[in-house]
């Protein structure tokens, strides 16, 4: 009797444990089933959602750059879907742009993408070397005919950053006059020297720029300027004066005092 018992006990544990092996593999295969049909469920709806984008947008103020070969630029660089875009990606490849300042992009569901640029605005040319905007940052743009009329910096002492806001600074003061800049110079030791497009070139010296330049305004306009055409070149180094080159090779001094000093009774 204790022995069919045991042997009944056995068969019992064996049976069991074959249904627990069972039970575990049918889990498993179900587990692995579900995760499966998950995975297909959501990559069913991923590609639905991903739906191509039809419409591109792409807005800016423009000179230089086409909005016709920007926006096929952005197509070019469209390598996905509303979902799996990579917006970094065409950010990236967009700012490689020569004229291309700044953009951003951005997707409106359910296929829509916009781009906003910033173009870059080059505001003097950079030696021979390229250009500069209005940072002072460097630009590598092609050549064209609006560019060959934008001023030139040229330097030999301090930073492409320090020449641009010098030459800001010059060009604002110089507005009374209606002299407009042509070339602003920094030679090695640090003086500076600017030529306007009228030909009349201006030795400004190392310091005090902004009160030369203020100084000189006065007198330009109190008689100076009627004369244009004879003048070759202003020397605005003297302390208390100007000294005017003529193109008949005449050399006149004047008195910057005595011009703001009858400047100012005649007031």
């Amino acid at each position: 009797m204790v022995a069919n018992k045991k042997g009944a006990e056995v068969k019992s544990q064996k049976k069991n444990k074959f249904l627990e092996e069972v039970g575990e593999k049918f889990l498993r295969i179900l587990i692995v089933t579900v995760f499966a049909a998950s995975l297909y469920g959501i990559d069913f709806i991923y590609k639905q959602i991903d739906a191509p984008l039809t419409k591109v947008f792409v807005g800016g103020d423009f000179i230089n750059l086409k909005e016709q070969d920007l926006a096929s630029l952005v197509e070019k660089e469209i390598d996905g879907g509303f979902l799996s875009m990579n917006l970094n990606h065409l950010r990236e490849q967009l700012q490689r742009h020569p004229w291309i300042h700044e953009v951003s992009v951005r997707k409106e569901w359910p296929s829509t993408l916009k781009v906003e640029v910033v173009e870059e605005v080059p505001i003097a040319r950079w030696g021979h070397k390229g250009f500069l905007n209005r940072l002072g940052e460097r630009l590598e743009l092609p050549e064209n005919s609006t560019l060959k009329s934008l001023p030139v910096i040229e330097s030999e002492f301090g930073t492409s950053q320090d020449m641009i806001k010098q030459y800001q600074i010059v060009s604002e003061l110089l507005v009374p006059t209606r002299l407009k800049l042509a070339e602003l110079q920094r030679d090695s030791v640090g003086a500076w020297q600017v030529n306007t497009v009228h030909g009349i070139k201006l030795v400004l010296g190392r310091e005090q720029i902004v009160e030369k330049i203020r100084r000189f305004v006065i007198v330009w306009r109190s008689g100076l300027e009627l004369k244009m055409d004879n003048i070759s070149l202003i020397d605005l180094r003297y302390p208390n004066g100007i000294a005017v080159a003529w193109k008949d090779d005449g050399l006149a001094k004047i008195q910057s005092s005595e011009v703001i000093e009858s400047n100012y009774s005649a007031a």
